[in-house]
């Protein structure tokens, strides 16, 4: 009764286990027999969805593997003409906004009031590192500017060379990526006009974008200026 007990046991452990990898040894009647025993089941999509969809090696790659994920827009500094100066901030998840300029040689600030329009702009752009490592920013979740993830190189379409503009480093090249804690993304003067006009939410008729990371700040940077004037924004993104 014994040993017809043991056996019932056995096969019991066979056919609830299933198919699985591990076994152990059981000891019936002095013979070693294997049995299957189950282990946990690994989410191989879970696990794909969560590490880059391309090779890392280098150092620009692992730097925007860290950044996978989307960023907010937080704050938004600008300077117009000879004297004029914009602050946007946005705090405890509201926006205000603040304009200065000199005045019988002394600078006056003034509040600048935001319509619903303007808040839902403000919101609505944002920056999305993908598994690819692309970089794309958003208004609205239309994309308006898109950067393939490139090891090597940034997104370079300038007319003239980046020392002719003054707002960027006097040395960059297509070939630039880390340049002291910046990692520079894009420098282009060739985004479309609808496209430039929905990123330029202060609207000063810029024409030349500069998107880079920095690393000490922990956030990304978007440059707007006129590339023959003055005028100049800059827009900051966080998580």
């Amino acid at each position: 009764m014994l040993r017809f007990l043991l056996n019932c046991c056995l096969l019991f452990l066979i056919f609830a286990c299933g198919n699985n990898e591990d076994t152990f040894v059981s000891k019936v009647n002095d013979t070693d027999k294997k049995v299957q025993i189950g282990s946990p089941k690994v989410d191989s999509a879970a696990l794909t969805e969560a590490l880059p969809a391309v090779s890392v090696k280098g150092k620009k790659g692992k730097l925007l593997m860290s950044c996978i994920g989307n960023y907010q827009l937080t704050a938004i500094e600008a300077s117009v003409g000879a004297n004029g100066m914009f602050d946007y901030i946005k705090e405890d998840g509201v926006w205000n906004a603040t304009g200065s300029a000199i005045s019988d040689g002394m600078r006056e600030s003034y509040t600048i009031n935001l319509d619903k329009k303007s808040i839902a702009e403000l919101n609505g752009l944002t920056i999305e590192i993908d598994n690819n490592l692309n970089v794309r920013v958003f208004l609205n979740e239309e994309s308006l500017i898109e950067i393939p993830y490139d090891e090597f190189q940034l997104r370079f379409e300038l007319k003239n060379n980046g020392k002719d503009y003054i707002p960027l480093p006097e040395k960059l090249e297509k070939s630039t990526t880390f340049s002291g804690f910046y990692l520079y993304l894009m420098a282009s003067d060739r985004i479309t006009n609808r496209n430039m006009k929905k990123l330029d939410l202060l609207d000063l008729n810029t024409d030349v974008a500069l998107l880079r990371y920095n690393q000490k700040e922990v956030q990304f940077e978007l440059n707007l200026f006129q590339g023959e004037c003055c005028d100049n924004s800059l827009y900051i993104f966080k998580k």
